[in-house]
């Protein structure tokens, strides 16, 4: 009798330890595909990283990934049942959390700790903070407006001045949609708004579009608009097409903040040149409303980097990633520069610079197994997006210029759809024929 009941407990203590294994293996799931959609993984290859984890982990699961929700479908044979969990977050980007949830996945993969191990550092990034406090990224919407001021449409220095007191005024009404709900809905339109407005009421002093679009320059869809296209290149229309409309739907209050913005600026001064001023000072190059030529371009030597390491802060890279960030950012930029002074290869710019861009990142994933590729290329997509072209559509649109609005928005589609294919020919080079319980954290 008492053989049989110690045989009967040592079964059941067997049992329930297969039991919570299998459960710690699919919290492991839930909890790396939360991480992933919060911190910025291309949700165009989540899933197929997914499959590839349940594969490698060997639980029978299934997987749809949409914007902000993750569906995860747990099966058994045995008792022919199945099991739905709803993942929900805010999609975002933070890259050093995005690397860490990395790292930990792999040395689960690859058996170098326990799944259980794998569970309580997942659980402990989740809780982790964001590295960055509000003042430091308060003081990064200084830098990024006052630096790309120059370095993108050849404003002045006195244009670069204003252009950083602008992002300083847009970065305190985030702060304020942060805090206030109801505000958060009018974000958008009021900054676009306050920023032409105080750009009109100084265009006998700077470039008005100069300034307009280096102090919203946070607020730009432009790797909103690239993603989108990437994903419905990829396939993945829901996702892609959620995008799509949601970057075109922010240009649209972005370009009405602008013109209205602008329109009332004017009126203060009593002009009536509203729309004038939105098409004659889109290039800072022309005559118009005070538009000086910018600094040296030996300037772009200092500036470049410093752009590139601000824009690494606002996706909350830690200073280790920095290095490789910096130069795949400078990389893409140099590339796209001098391929589109040629008129032979310029409508092929975009392509070649994320291909090189996307080449060194891919073999520095390839090399370095510990890190992904996503880090560098979204360091150096930020550097590519077409975010001025869709504004520069919508204020077409606004001043009802049909044939100018069409060539703008063609635009936008041909440079988003050049990074794409570079980003996906660059994967293909690397990794030709990726093995199915190897996920791929990359473009």
């Amino acid at each position: 009798m008492d053989s049989t009941m110690v045989a009967f407990e040592a079964e059941k203590q067997k049992i329930l330890a297969q039991l919570a294994d299998i459960f710690n293996r699919q919290n492991f799931l839930l909890l790396s595909s939360r991480a992933l959609m919060a911190f910025g993984a291309p949700l165009h290859r989540l899933e197929a990283n997914l499959i590839a984890m349940a594969l490698n982990l060997d639980v029978e699961a299934t997987f749809a990934v949409l914007p902000g929700i993750i569906l995860i479908t747990f099966g058994d044979e045995d008792t022919r049942s199945s099991e739905t969990y709803v993942v929900r977050g805010m999609a975002g980007y933070d890259m050093y959390r995005l690397g860490r949830t990395n790292r930990t996945i792999r040395r689960v993969l690859k058996s170098r700790i326990s799944v259980g191990q794998g569970v309580k550092n997942l659980e402990r990034i989740l809780a982790t903070p964001p590295i960055y406090s509000w003042w430091m990224m308060l003081l990064d919407y200084v830098a990024i407006s006052f630096f790309i001021c120059p370095l993108f449409w050849n404003g002045s220095w006195q244009d670069a001045g204003v252009s950083a007191m602008l992002g300083l005024m847009v970065g305190l009404l985030q702060l304020l949609a942060g805090r206030f709900n109801n505000y958060a809905n009018l974000f958008e339109v009021s900054s676009a708004f306050l920023v032409s407005f105080v750009a009109a009421l100084l265009q006998n002093h700077v470039c008005f579009g100069t300034v307009s679009f280096a102090g919203i320059v946070m607020l730009l869809p432009g790797l909103a608009l690239t993603t989108s296209i990437i994903e419905m290149a990829s396939r993945n229309m829901i996702s892609g097409t959620v995008r799509l409309v949601f970057a075109l739907s922010r240009c649209f209050m972005l370009g009405y903040g602008i013109s209205v913005g602008s329109m009332l600026g004017s009126r203060v001064l009593g002009l009536d040149t509203a729309v004038a001023l939105m098409e004659g000072q889109i290039d800072s190059t022309t005559d118009v409303g005070n538009c000086r030529p910018g600094p040296s371009k030996f300037w772009w030597f200092m500036f470049l980097p410093v752009l590139s390491l601000a824009f690494n802060i606002s996706i909350s890279a830690h200073w280790r990633q920095w290095p490789f960030m910096m130069f795949s950012g400078c990389l893409a930029y140099t590339v796209s520069y001098f391929t589109s002074l040629s008129e032979a290869v310029s409508p092929l710019s975009p392509a070649i610079a994320a291909f090189a861009m996307g080449l060194f990142a891919n073999v520095l994933a390839s090399f370095y197994n510990h890190r992904s590729a996503v880090e560098p290329i979204l360091g150096g997509v930020q550097l590519l997006v077409p975010g001025s072209l869709g504004l520069k559509t919508v204020l077409s649109f606004i001043t009802s210029s049909g044939t100018s609005s069409g060539s703008f928005l063609y635009n936008i589609f041909a440079t988003s759809l050049g990074v794409s294919v570079g980003l996906f020919l660059s994967g293909m080079c690397i990794f030709p024929n990726r093995r199915k319980r190897v996920g791929l954290m990359t473009f």
